[in-house]
C-alpha cells in the first residue's frame, strides 16, 4: 500500500501542536477573552512565495483572469481587477504581459472554476491544494501521475484543517499605537470578523479572522472603516502540524515544487511545520 511503502521517509516525524499566541478571540457578546493564536503560522499554510517566476506569472496571469471573470475588463470599475494588476506589476510583470491577459481575457468563453483536492504524502503531511482550471479532469489525471511517483496520493485530509477567511490590512493613519488592539476589536466585532490578530504594531497591520462565507462582506466593511486591505484569502490552517526529518522534508518539497508548477494549482495547505 502507499502510505506504509513510503514509511521509511517519515520514522522520524514527530507531531507537535502548533503554538498558539497574541489572538483576541471575538463573540457575539462582545466578551474578549485573551487566548492563543491557532492562526500564527500562517507560513506554512499559504503558497504566496512561488518561487521561480515563470511559475508566479502563471499565477498572477490566473488572478488576473479571475478578476476580470467575476467583474468585467475594466480596471476602472472592477476594484479586484485593479488590485491583480497592481500586484502583478509589483512582481514585475511586464505591462504587455498584462495587457496581454486582459486581451485574451475578452476573447475567450470558457470560465476557470474552483476545485479542491485532498492529498496525503509521506505517510504524515496533510495536503490541501486548491485549483482554479477548466480542464479539471485532465488536471487531476496529470497530478495523480505526480503523486504516485512522489510517495503520495488523493486522500480525505480535509478533517485535518480549519476553513477560514482573512484579511490583512493596515489601520487607519489616525488610530493611536495604544489605542490599536481594543479600536480594531471593536471594528472586528462591527465587521463580523471572529478573531483578530496584530501583525505588526508599527505599520499598524491587523489580521481579522472570520467565517469564509463572510470573507467579502468583512473586507468591505473594512475598506468603509479606512481600513487598506493588503491581502484577503480563503485558507486552510492545519489543527496541528508535525516536524519532517530533513530526508522526509527535501522528499515533501519535491512533491509540492512540482505540484505548484501546475498550470491551475493556485494554493498549496499543508500541516508541516516550519523551522528557521
Amino acid at each position: 500500500m502507499m502510505l506504509s511503502a513510503v514509511g521509511r521517509l517519515t520514522r522520524a516525524v514527530t507531531t507537535s501542536l502548533h503554538a498558539y499566541h497574541n489572538v483576541r478571540s471575538i463573540h457575539q457578546a462582545s466578551t474578549l477573552l485573551a487566548g492563543h493564536s491557532k492562526w500564527q503560522n500562517i507560513r506554512h499554510v499559504k503558497a504566496l512565495n512561488d518561487g521561480r517566476k515563470a511559475v508566479l506569472f502563471i499565477k498572477l496571469a490566473r488572478q488576473i483572469r479571475l478578476a476580470v471573470q467575476s467583474g468585467g475588463p475594466n480596471p476602472a470599475v472592477n476594484n479586484v481587477l485593479r488590485a491583480a494588476i497592481d500586484e502583478a506589476l509589483k512582481r514585475n510583470m511586464p505591462n504587455a504581459t498584462i495587457q496581454g491577459i486582459l486581451k485574451k481575457c475578452t476573447s475567450q468563453s470558457v470560465e476557470l472554476k474552483k476545485y479542491t483536492l485532498e492529498i496525503k504524502a509521506l505517510d504524515q503531511v496533510n495536503v490541501i491544494c486548491v485549483l482554479y482550471t477548466d480542464r479539471f479532469a485532465q488536471l487531476k489525471m496529470d497530478m495523480a501521475t505526480i503523486l504516485r511517483k512522489n510517495f503520495a496520493l488523493f486522500f480525505d485530509t480535509m478533517h485535518a484543517f480549519d476553513e477560514r477567511g482573512f484579511v490583512e490590512a493596515i489601520a487607519p493613519a489616525d488610530l493611536k499605537s495604544d489605542d490599536l488592539l481594543s479600536v480594531c476589536t471593536d471594528h472586528a466585532i462591527e465587521t463580523g470578523a471572529e478573531d483578530i490578530e496584530v501583525m505588526d504594531e508599527n505599520s499598524r497591520l491587523i489580521r481579522f479572522l472570520c467565517d469564509p462565507r463572510d470573507l467579502d462582506k468583512v473586507k468591505k466593511e473594512l475598506e468603509k472603516l479606512n481600513y487598506s486591505v493588503e491581502h484577503s484569502e480563503h485558507a486552510f490552517f492545519p489543527k496541528s502540524t508535525i516536524k519532517l526529518n530533513p530526508e522526509a522534508m527535501e522528499a515533501y518539497e519535491k512533491l509540492k515544487e512540482k505540484l505548484k508548477a501546475m498550470e491551475g494549482v493556485e494554493d498549496i495547505y499543508d500541516n508541516v511545520e516550519l523551522t528557521g
